[in-house]
């Protein structure tokens, strides 16, 4: 399983700044709650290169990553940045870095080198994990994340001409941005997984398990209640913000059932229903209202959302899918005086069956922090569009064919065999961390999973002596709630030698697919397990896998790849 790279990394680091309270007090809401030399075969198997590496000693002191980090978020993150935020309030219209914590006292979680940040999008670093020693906590577990905003995101700043700050890029978000040949379960979840030699280093192994939810045809869904929270304050004039999202709608009223019912809220200075619950057989009055949505004012997230589900509640029907949708560029400069309320009512409405999904809108000044921590509270997704073919292809194909919730509080479980596996990396999902203890605690938050939704998370292992197919790696276990009927599911996965091979082209598409989007998120987040791989490299996989797969998202992908080369 030799696969050693070069010891190039081109990505340069940078530091996030505290554009406002808004950034503060959207994070104390997440606290409650360069060139390689290679050849056709892409990582090249002949390359010498130096792996940065967790030392022994290290790996001793990380216990339970994903404990510490959630107790760390639980405990002082909420005092810290309300005193920011207050500073904030003060300093006004100046700004000021923000500073990081690192997860826990022993460095569980390693941070980016910064540098000054020129654009104002306001993001936050989860930290980066390390390796775990088996001896020490065999356990890792994680909640299923859907969310895709991060990649979108971060290739809309290169198409523009900048870097993606690393603080931004979510591993698990670009690996989530692209389908895969996963087999579909007739009910549920399904999970399966595979391995191969690791890009990073040629004496681990890269283990990939990828999770797909049943696919449900549209003529069998149930009735769909859409409440839209519509910002329209003056930001969303730049770059035709608002020409995109209005194009939006109009695709995805045009893609609905007749009978589904949609309702509009915009928000700027204040809030107002544009249009009250109306049937979709009512078109020309739902596209009128559309088309005369105009940019002025200020924003007030806030007022909008609690006029949003207000007008949620009144059409909310227990035997039909409720959501609220918020487009925004989430720049709130009004409102939000009371944040744990809002939280709190976004938080009680997903458990009783209205789930947020949030849409961020254009470059310049944006929000991430906030509009990533609404979603996650509202048991939604968050997605990110710049271009009209962008917001199209999300409102017409993701968001009709993803409404209808297949699985609630999905979380995954790994234990691996410390007989075989010395150390592992969950590569991402660092702010989807669960107590190990939680696990089956179902009264813990975890990931939603709509129709026909992907979840792909990779493992990078140490292993102690060569293993056959009948080694045991390990269990993984999948757990979620069914939300027809209540019943908590799990279903678990033999981890076993025989899902591994010797040759990186031995491995299926899918694997090399996740593993190669995976590598370049480590690039461009300074990973320091990333330290020998080099984007010249991540382009050749790109190209490979081109000519398997005929898939627009590749092509873009390696556009994005070649303009930071």
């Amino acid at each position: 399983m030799n696969i050693p790279t070069d010891p190039t990394n081109p990505s340069g680091g940078r530091t996030r700044r505290l554009a406002s309270l808004l950034l503060a007090v959207a994070l104390a809401a997440a606290a409650c709650g360069s060139s390689g030399d290679t050849d056709d075969a892409g990582f090249d198997p002949d390359a010498a290169g130096d792996v940065a590496e967790t030392t022994s000693a290290d790996v001793d002191e990380a216990t339970d990553a994903e404990s510490d980090f959630v107790a760390a978020e639980r405990g002082e993150a909420m005092d810290e940045v309300m005193e920011e935020a207050e500073e904030a309030m003060e300093e006004s219209a100046s700004e000021a870095p923000l500073v990081e914590e690192s997860g826990d006292a022993d460095g569980f979680f390693v941070e980016p080198e910064p540098e000054p940040e020129p654009d104002n999008i306001i993001v936050e670093s989860a930290g980066i994990r390390p390796f775990v020693d088996t001896d020490r906590d065999p356990i890792s577990t994680f909640a299923l994340d859907v969310d895709t905003a991060s990649y979108s995101l971060a290739r809309n700043v290169v198409a523009a001409g900048g870097q993606p700050d690393p603080a931004g890029i979510r591993v698990e978000e670009f690996v989530n941005a692209f389908d895969y040949d996963y087999p579909s379960p007739d009910d549920g979840l399904l999970m399966v997984a595979e391995g191969g030699p690791s890009p990073l280093d040629p004496s681990r192994v890269l283990l990939s398990i990828g999770v797909s939810a049943e696919d449900v045809a549209a003529e069998d869904r149930p009735d769909a209640n859409l409440t839209f929270v519509i910002d329209t304050s003056g930001s969303m004039r730049e770059d035709d913000r608002m020409g995109m999202v209005r194009s939006a709608l109009t695709e995805l009223v045009e893609n609905l059932d007749r009978d589904d019912r949609v309702a509009i809220v915009t928000f700027a200075g204040g809030a107002e229903i544009r249009l009250e619950p109306t049937r979709v057989a009512d078109i020309d009055d739902i596209l009128g209202v559309i088309d005369e949505l105009e940019p002025g004012g200020s924003t007030n997230l806030s007022e909008g959302l609690d006029l949003g589900y207000a007008l949620a509640d009144d059409m909310f029907d227990d035997d039909e899918i409720n959501r609220v949708i918020v487009a925004s560029d989430g720049v709130a400069n009004a409102g939000l005086t009371d944040p744990d309320r809002l939280v709190s009512r976004i938080r009680d409405d997903a458990d009783r069956g209205v789930k947020l999904l949030t849409v961020g809108v254009g470059l310049g000044d944006f929000n991430d922090v906030l509009l990533e921590t609404l979603a996650d509270d509202g048991d939604g997704f968050y997605a990110y569009v710049n271009t009209e073919r962008e917001a199209r292809e999300l409102f017409r194909d993701d968001l009709v064919g993803t409404l209808l919730t297949v699985a609630v509080d999905g979380k995954i479980q790994v234990e691996f065999d410390d007989e075989h596996v010395a150390a592992y990396r969950l590569i991402g999902f660092e702010n989807r961390a669960v107590l190990d203890d939680d696990f089956r605690d179902d009264d813990v938050d975890a990931g939603e999973l709509g129709a026909g939704h992907q979840v792909t998370a990779l493992y990078e292992l140490e292993l102690r002596d060569a293993v056959d197919g009948r080694d045991r790696l390990g269990t993984a276990a999948l757990r979620w709630e069914d939300p027809d009927d209540g019943d908590v599911v799990e279903t678990r996965l033999e981890l076993t030698g025989s899902m591994l091979v010797q040759d990186w082209r031995d491995t299926s598409s899918d694997h090399r697919l996740a593993a190669t989007v995976a590598m370049f998120a480590e690039i461009l987040r300074d990973s320091p397990h990333a330290e020998s791989i080099t984007l010249d490299q991540v382009a050749v996989e790109v190209e490979a896998l081109l000519d398997e797969r005929d898939d627009r998202a590749l092509a873009d992908l390696l556009d994005m790849v070649d303009r930071l080369r």
